[in-house]
């Protein structure tokens, strides 16, 4: 009886090392901050990558931090369940990508908060050669850019066709397209475009395209990023 209620103290009898708990620490920020690196890099999602890098960061450290925590305590353990299941992720995660990165940070957080340093440092390390080799023959320099498309709207027009016309001549002239905003009133129709383009001169021949289909339509494109596909 005394052995189980020993498990939902506070105190596993393990001597915490400060040393050992800021070299874990350490290690692990440095292996997160190569991984935002190499999610920068070698990345293929649409959205901000060099904002989700960060996160990462936040995420891995986070990780270890909670498991330098319970790791000592059953009690503790099963609190963080009960906690972890009231909780709510309201922001979706677009790409599987993305997803994979996050299981990446939270495995790397995991492992030196468990004190498992060698196996972390040796899955971590073949794990960026994985990421390093796959994405190294396709890697080639991209533009991504936002672009704001803006036109009057007539009674009666199809603005279906229009939306459609539009997505043909950015497909044709992008690597990539992504719809962020569709707005359309009575008068007009307004659309955000996240496009990745393979060199700038590209934007002209968007340009082009969207006159030709109405040399009224206000065409807008905004610097995103520089990044690398």
């Amino acid at each position: 009886m005394n052995d189980l209620l020993n498990q939902f103290t506070l105190d596993s009898g393990e001597t915490f090392s400060i040393v050992n708990y800021l070299m874990n620490i350490v290690l692990c920020a440095i292996l997160l901050y190569i991984l935002s690196l190499i999610y920068v890099k070698f990345g293929r999602s649409l959205s901000n990558r060099y904002q989700l890098s960060k996160v990462l960061i936040i995420v891995g450290v986070t990780t270890f931090i909670i498991i330098s925590i319970v790791k000592s305590s059953l009690a503790l353990s099963l609190g963080l369940v009960g906690a972890l299941s009231i909780i709510r992720f309201r922001t979706a995660i677009k790409e599987p990508e993305e997803l994979g990165y996050f299981f990446i940070a939270i495995a790397i957080g995991l492992g030196f908060g468990a004190n498992q340093l060698i196996p972390t440092l040796i899955g971590a390390i073949v794990l960026f050669l994985i990421i390093f080799l796959a994405g190294r023959g396709s890697t080639k320099s991209m533009v991504s850019q936002n672009l704001l498309v803006s036109k009057s709207s007539l009674a009666g027009e199809d603005r279906g066709a229009i939306q459609k016309n539009i997505m043909n001549i950015l497909s044709q002239n992008s690597s990539r397209t992504e719809l962020i905003r569709m707005n359309h009133n009575e008068t007009e129709i307004d659309y955000n475009f996240l496009v990745v383009l393979e060199d700038v001169n590209s934007i002209n021949d968007i340009t082009n395209g969207l006159t030709k289909l109405d040399s009224k339509m206000s065409i807008t494109f905004i610097d995103s990023q520089n990044m690398t596909i």
